[in-house]
């Protein structure tokens, strides 16, 4: 009785915690189908007449019509270039460290842990000051690697935490089939690691989606921004066409949103693997 009591609020937890997650983005749907002044007269009404022209308004805003298509371009550029730049880099990284010595190890941990806490906006200048030296500015693949970089820490920590835990059987094997290590990596453990490596990688996505804060320092022309600068422009620009604004903001919420749902099941195989291996 008591383990039914405890499963009923913890899946009350979950699901009133999901309501909370999703009333945000429902509010910005609904207001994108409405007029101005439905928003200001209504704005919690749900009988009205959608205005369906806010979406084709906010896609042909700024100076060339498609925008938005281009700032969305420029993000997935950004996006790629920062998971390929986190995942080569930190999940190699995060496996060959579990055969380090216990000292080598620690050593290795207070140096990724300094990287986390460096507060990005330290590194604004310092990232504009290189990037102008070398031309780099306004070129959303270089600077998807220095989110990338930026990523590295996080990826290496979470990632480094789950090859502790991986199932020693496994690599065993790989060594009995005379299998070096790198093989062993490339071939059972990176396989196997898939759900996790999913899990990190949209974590990855999301910050590098939505960040600005080194994105609008180095990506200042309009044609080489991503979604999450243009869309500061694209407010400002549309301050008596709220409802545009927020067919905008739904454009630019909607691509992470499928994207978690398509990878949901490798989250889940991640976490499944996780909880197995402890």
């Amino acid at each position: 009785m008591k383990a039914l009591i405890y499963k009923f609020f913890g899946q009350l937890g979950v699901w009133g915690w999901t309501v909370l997650v999703l009333i945000p983005f429902f509010f910005i749907m609904l207001f994108a189908t409405k007029d101005t002044t439905d928003i200001y007269g209504k704005p919690l009404s749900l009988i009205y007449k959608p205005n369906w022209s806010n979406f084709s308004g906010a896609w042909n805003a700024g100076p060339d019509e498609g925008t938005i298509g281009v700032w969305f371009i420029n993000t997935a550029l950004l996006v790629i270039t920062a998971l390929v730049v986190s995942l080569v880099v930190a999940v190699p990284a995060a496996y060959f460290t579990i055969f380090l010595s216990l000292k080598q190890n620690r050593a290795v941990m207070i140096t990724v842990l300094s990287g986390t806490v460096v507060p990005t906006i330290l590194l604004v200048i310092p990232y504009f000051k290189a990037y102008n030296q070398f031309g780099l500015l306004n070129k959303p693949i270089a600077t998807g690697v220095a989110y990338g970089v930026l990523a590295i820490p996080t990826t290496f920590l979470l990632m480094n935490r789950f090859f502790l835990d991986f199932p020693r059987e496994v690599l065993e094997a790989g060594l009995l089939d005379g299998l070096s290590n790198s093989k062993i990596f490339r071939k059972l453990v990176l396989p196997l690691s898939v759900g996790q490596i999913v899990s990190v990688g949209i974590l990855t996505l999301i910050w590098a989606w939505g960040d600005s804060q080194i994105a609008i320092v180095l990506l200042q022309s309009q044609s080489a921004q991503p979604i999450s600068v243009g869309m500061l422009s694209f407010a400002a620009d549309f301050t008596t066409n709220l409802g545009a604004t927020f067919a905008g903001l739904s454009m630019a919420a909607i691509p992470p949103v499928i994207l978690y749902i398509i990878l949901s099941k490798y989250v889940t195989k991640g976490i499944a693997l996780g909880g197995i291996t402890k």
